[in-house]
C-alpha cells in the first residue's frame, strides 16, 4: 500500500529585487497641477518684469554711458530698482518649478538659484543704482566737473569685477542659464510637453535683460509655465475619467 501523497506547494515565483538592489526605480508620481495662486504667481511675476524692462534707457555708445543716459537717469534707476526686487521673485519662480521633482537635473537647478540671486543682484546694484547716483551726481554738478564724473561712470562699466562683463555679471549670468536648463531637463524627465522644455530652456537669454531680448525670454519662462499647467491639467482630467470608469466597472 502506498503512503499517502501530500499536495505539493504552488511554486513561488521569483522575488523582484528591491529598489536600489539592482531593481527598478520606483514610477515618479505625477505631479499635481499648479493651484490658481501658484500659476497667477509663475505666469505674473515674469509677465510684470518684462513690462518693466520694456522702459529700460537704451545706451547706444557703450563708449559714452553719461550722455546715454543724462536725459532718462529716473526712469534708469526706476527700472534698476524693480529688477533688483524681480530677481529674488524669479529664483522663487524656477524653485516652485523644480522643488518636489526628483533627479539630478532638478538638484542643479535648486543649487543654481541662490548664486544667481545672489551675485545678478550684487551686479544690478552697482552697474544699475551706483551708475544712475553718479548720472544725477554729474548732472547736478557744474558744467566744468562733469566730464570727471563722467570718467568714472565708464570706469565703473569696465571693472573687472562689477563691470558690464565682470565676475559678478558672469557668475550670476552662468547660475541663471544652468538654473533654466537644468529646470527644463528636470522637467522633460518628469513628463512636460516638449514644447515647455523647449520655452524653458530659452528663458536663458534673460541675463540680457534690456529689450527686446530680456522681455522675450520672460515670456518664454511664462509661456512654458502655461504649456506645463495645460498639460498638467490634461493628466489629470484623464487620471478622473480612469478612476471613474473603474468605479462604474465595480
Amino acid at each position: 500500500m502506498n503512503p499517502p501523497t501530500t499536495p505539493s506547494a504552488p511554486a513561488s515565483s521569483p522575488a523582484r529585487p528591491a529598489v536600489g538592489n539592482g531593481g527598478p526605480p520606483a514610477p515618479t508620481p505625477p505631479r499635481r497641477a499648479f493651484r490658481p495662486a501658484e500659476l497667477a504667481f509663475l505666469v505674473g511675476v515674469p509677465l510684470a518684469w518684462a513690462v518693466l524692462l520694456w522702459f529700460h534707457p537704451d545706451v547706444p555708445d557703450p563708449d559714452n554711458v553719461y550722455g546715454g543716459l543724462r536725459d532718462e537717469v529716473a526712469t534708469y534707476q526706476i527700472v534698476h530698482v524693480g529688477t533688483l526686487i524681480f530677481i529674488g521673485l524669479m529664483g522663487v519662480a524656477i524653485y516652485m518649478l523644480v522643488r518636489d521633482l526628483p533627479g539630478k537635473a532638478a538638484t542643479i537647478s535648486r543649487l543654481a538659484i541662490a548664486p544667481f540671486v545672489l551675485f545678478y543682484s550684487a551686479w544690478e546694484t552697482v552697474i544699475g543704482l551706483a551708475t544712475g547716483a553718479l548720472v544725477q551726481h554729474a548732472n547736478d554738478a557744474p558744467a566744468g566737473g562733469r566730464p570727471a564724473v563722467s570718467d568714472a561712470i565708464q570706469s565703473l562699466q569696465d571693472n573687472l569685477i562689477v563691470g558690464e562683463m565682470g565676475i559678478l555679471s558672469i557668475v550670476g549670468g552662468l547660475a541663471w542659464i544652468t538654473a533654466a536648463i537644468a529646470a527644463a531637463v528636470a522637467v522633460r524627465r518628469a513628463g512636460a510637453p516638449v514644447l515647455a522644455t523647449v520655452l524653458l530652456g530659452l528663458s536663458v537669454i534673460v541675463v540680457s535683460h534690456p529689450p527686446p531680448i530680456g522681455p522675450i525670454g520672460l515670456a518664454c519662462f511664462a509661456g512654458a509655465v502655461l504649456v506645463l499647467y495645460r498639460s498638467q491639467q490634461s493628466r489629470e482630467a484623464k487620471s478622473a475619467s480612469v478612476d471613474r470608469q473603474k468605479l462604474t466597472v465595480q
